[in-house]
């Protein structure tokens, strides 16, 4: 997810910013095919590539863990990054191009509003019209979306973890409902409530962040 804003934002913006030049058609044309690509072909194709063909990287599995600070992960293992680079891609590459959409369709709205022509006409640099005018008013949706990506990428990445192997939550509630088990399915169903109802909780401060207009007024009411 981390991967999918920083790249998407950036892009979209570009593409906001300039929606008639030939390198914003491209980036559009390329996010089309990120949201329309299903993710389960998506990774068997990467494993015939990157894995069958090429040899490059390994197909299944997270790899070697390594202990930092107490905490057991792959990612601090040079074989265990090598295993999550295809997992991490299949995920990140419809949320890239998701993030990419809204971030042009809100730079797009944004750019024609009058404090925009307002800011250029006190003579404002662009870098600072973007930064300080334009980048407020598009994170607020940007930011609801990546909320319940988030979620679901913790929650629901079934698919992905099937197809390589990766122990993460899907695998583990799907191999729970193949075995019966069903403590640890009402266990997981527990999980994603909470962890979607603070996911929301964290958004709404964001908003107020964000956006003055949404903070709630303690002496209201």
């Amino acid at each position: 997810l981390i991967i999918a804003v920083m790249i998407g934002l950036p892009l979209g913006i570009y593409s906001g910013l300039r929606p008639d030049g030939w390198p914003a058609r491209i980036i559009m044309s390329l996010s089309v095919l990120g949201i329309s690509i299903p993710t389960f072909w998506l990774g068997l194709m990467m494993i015939i590539v990157f894995s069958v063909i090429l040899g490059w990287l390994p197909v299944s599995g997270r790899g070697e863990t390594g202990v930092f600070l107490g905490i057991e992960s792959s990612i601090f293992t040079l074989d265990g990054l090598q295993h999550l680079i295809m997992p991490a891609t299949n995920l990140a590459l419809f949320k890239i191009a998701m993030v990419m959409r809204l971030a042009r369709a809100g730079t797009v709205e944004v750019m024609a509003q009058d404090f925009i022509r307002f800011a250029r006409a006190k003579g404002l640099p662009s870098k600072r019209i973007v930064r300080s005018h334009l980048l407020p008013n598009i994170l607020i949706p940007i930011v609801t979306v990546v909320g319940i990506e988030f979620g679901t990428l913790i929650a629901f990445a079934t698919v992905t973890e099937s197809i390589f192997s990766w122990p993460g939550l899907g695998k583990l509630v799907i191999d729970a409902i193949v075995n019966l088990d069903r403590p640890v399915v009402v266990a997981y169903l527990l999980f994603v409530v909470a962890l979607f109802l603070a996911l929301n909780l964290i958004a709404d401060i964001i908003y107020a962040a964000l956006d003055p207009r949404v903070r709630l007024q303690g002496d209201d009411g």
